[in-house]
C-alpha cells in the first residue's frame, strides 16, 4: 500500500471548485469529499505545512508563526523550518516502522529519506535562508532564478515520478507552490489563479494515468496548508505605530516577506514584534501594558481580532513561544512594505484563507462525503491507510 500526497499550496477550497479539474474530480467522485476543512491559524505556510505534518495544532509543534523572539538571547529566531518543530513528522513515525517516505517541492522533511546530496544542499539552503537575509531578499525579486534554485533542493514533479515508478517510498509528499505565488501576484479572484489550478490538475493527471498502467495499490490525498484573499488596500508599516501607547519604534528589520520591529517604551520597557504576511504577534517586557496596546490596536479599522496570550487557546496557539499579543490584518489589507503580497496574501481570519480543500481517494477510500474535517486530520488519515499506529496526535483519522 502507497499513499501519495498533493499539497496545492495556497490553494482555496471555493476556487478549487470553481476550476476545471477533470482528474481531481475523479478522485472526488469515487472518494471521500471533505465540503468545510479548516486550517490552523495563523494561517501561514510554515504553520500549516508542520500541522499537517504532525496532526498536531501550533499548541504542540511551536510553529506558531515564523519568527518568534527569545527573550533570553535577546533575539528573533526564523522557524520557518521543521528543525524547530517539537512534534514528530510523519516521516520520522515512518522510519521508525521501517517504512519510508519521499518529499518534493517541500522545505519541510524532517525525517524523509533523502540522499546525502539532498541532505547537504538542504542545510546550504537553511543556513543562506538564516544568515544571509541580502540573498533572500533578492531571490524574492527574481522569482525564477528562486524557482531553479529551489528546486535543486527540493526536488520537483518529474523526480516524484521517477521515485513513484521505482516503488522507492510508502508515502509521497508532493508540495505545488504555483498556486501560492499566483495568488501573492495576481490575486486569488484572478484567471490566473484558476489557470494555475487547472495546469496543477493536469500534473495530477499525468500521475493517476501512470498509477492506473502499473496497477499498484495507492490511495491519494488533495489538500492545501492555507488559502488566500485578495488585497483590496495597501497599508504603510505606519499603522503600527504605537506612541500612543507610549512606545517608539526603534527599528525595523525586513526578511524576505516579513517584518521584525524592535519598540522602546519611554520607561526602558521594550516590544518586538513580527509581522509575517497578514499576521503580527508581539512580545513585551512588561507585560502590564500588554492591554493599554492592544485597546490601541483595537481601535484601527485596519486589524482585527486583536487577542492577547490568554484569549488564544481558542485557535490552539499557545505555546512558550507564542507572542503576549496577536492580531489579524482586516479582510483585503495587507502590507505594503511586504514585497510577496503583491495583490494577494494571507495569514488572517477570513473564509477565503481558513478553509482549504480535502479530498481522499484510491485504494481503501469509500465513497462518501464528510460535513467537516481540519488540517491536523490529515496526518493521521494516512497513517490510518499505511496501517501505522501512532496515538500521539491532536487530529483523528477520517476514513
Amino acid at each position: 500500500m502507497e499513499v501519495v500526497f498533493f499539497l496545492l499550496d495556497g490553494c482555496r477550497q471555493d476556487k478549487l471548485e470553481e476550476a476545471n479539474t477533470p482528474n481531481i474530480d475523479e478522485l472526488k467522485e469515487n472518494g471521500t469529499v471533505v465540503l468545510k476543512c479548516k486550517t490552523v491559524y495563523p494561517s501561514l505556510t510554515a504553520v500549516g505545512h508542520m500541522s499537517i505534518l504532525t496532526g498536531c495544532y501550533p499548541e504542540k509543534t511551536g510553529i506558531i508563526t515564523h519568527f518568534y523572539w527569545d527573550w533570553n538571547e535577546r533575539k528573533f529566531y526564523e522557524i520557518f523550518s521543521d528543525e524547530y518543530c517539537q512534534a514528530k513528522t510523519i516521516f520520522e513515525i515512518l522510519a521508525e516502522k521501517r517504512l519510508s517516505g519521499g518529499v518534493y517541492g517541500a522545505y519541510f522533511r524532517r525525517g524523509a529519506g533523502d540522499s546525502f546530496k539532498k541532505r547537504i544542499l538542504r542545510k546550504t539552503a537553511g543556513f543562506i535562508s538564516e544568515h544571509m537575509n541580502f540573498v533572500m531578499n533578492f531571490l524574492v525579486k527574481h522569482p525564477n532564478l528562486y524557482k531553479k534554485l529551489r528546486t535543486r533542493v527540493v526536488g520537483a514533479f518529474d523526480e516524484f515520478i521517477r521515485d513513484y515508478r521505482e516503488g522507492k517510498h510508502s508515502f509521497y509528499y508532493m508540495m505545488f507552490n504555483d498556486t501560492d505565488k499566483a495568488g501573492h501576484r495576481y490575486g486569488s479572484d484572478s484567471k490566473e489563479y484558476l489557470e494555475v489550478i487547472e495546469k496543477l490538475d493536469e500534473k495530477i493527471g499525468e500521475f493517476l494515468n501512470i498509477a492506473k498502467k502499473l496497477g499498484r495499490k495507492t490511495a491519494v490525498v488533495v489538500s492545501a496548508d492555507h488559502g488566500h484573499i485578495p488585497l483590496r488596500s495597501k497599508i504603510s508599516i505606519e499603522k503600527l505605530d504605537l506612541s500612543d501607547a507610549g512606545y517608539e519604534m526603534e527599528s525595523v528589520k525586513y526578511v524576505s516577506a516579513a517584518a521584525l520591529i524592535h519598540y522602546r517604551g519611554k520607561r526602558g520597557d521594550s516590544i518586538h514584534a513580527a509581522v509575517v504576511s497578514r499576521h503580527v504577534q508581539f512580545w513585551f517586557e512588561d507585560e502590564k501594558r500588554i492591554s493599554i496596546v492592544a485597546d490601541l490596536l483595537s481601535q484601527r479599522k485596519e486589524f482585527e481580532d486583536v487577542r492577547t496570550r490568554d484569549q488564544l487557546g481558542e485557535y490552539r496557539l499557545v505555546n512558550e513561544r507564542t507572542g503576549d499579543l496577536a492580531l489579524a490584518v482586516s479582510n483585503g489589507y495587507g502590507f505594503d512594505f511586504l514585497p510577496i503580497g503583491e495583490k494577494g496574501d494571507h495569514g488572517g481570519l477570513s473564509m477565503e484563507e481558513m478553509y482549504v480543500p480535502l479530498i481522499f481517494g484510491g485504494e481503501g477510500v469509500e465513497a462518501q462525503i464528510l460535513k467537516e474535517g481540519r488540517v491536523v486530520d490529515i496526518m493521521p488519515t494516512i497513517l490510518k491507510l499505511l496501517e501505522v499506529d501512532y496515538p500521539h496526535v491532536q487530529g483523528r483519522s477520517l476514513l
